[in-house]
């Protein structure tokens, strides 16, 4: 029964997390000489919950809330879940150094630098067009 009312409790806060015991996310872009500045501010929110991936011209930026059961918490973590918070999807412009994107975490504070090619960029190729 106590295990029971553990995870009902765990239940409880995650709930109370979804439905507004959290700080709404704010995102802005800034565009700047060198670099586009990605700026997300999510006080209620660690480091370790952020994801960051780069798949092909898409930044994809998101956090999840962890949770688990307090029943199998001793077992294994099969009962461990996970509940979206926030995601966003960026377009990375061609002209974007895209080995050199750097994120850093501060106080709730998520800055995604992606600094802009010195020189070239990225190879562009007019495609002709047919007529039949």
């Amino acid at each position: 029964m106590e295990n029971i009312l553990k995870d009902f409790i765990l239940q409880i806060d995650t709930m109370n997390t979804i439905g507004g015991g959290t700080t709404a996310t704010q995102v802005s872009v800034k565009k700047e000489v060198d670099r586009v500045i990605i700026e997300v501010n999510a006080p209620t929110v660690d480091s370790e919950s952020f994801n960051i991936y780069l798949r092909g011209n898409q930044l994809i930026v998101y956090t999840i809330l962890n949770g688990f059961s307090a029943i199998n918490e001793e077992l294994d973590r099969a009962a461990r879940h996970t509940v979206p918070m926030f995601n966003r999807v960026f377009d990375v412009p061609p002209y974007v150094d895209r080995e050199q994107i750097d994120a850093i975490f501060e106080n709730g504070h998520l800055r995604v630098i992606l600094p802009f090619n010195e020189g070239e960029t990225e190879d562009v190729k007019r495609i002709d067009i047919r007529e039949y």
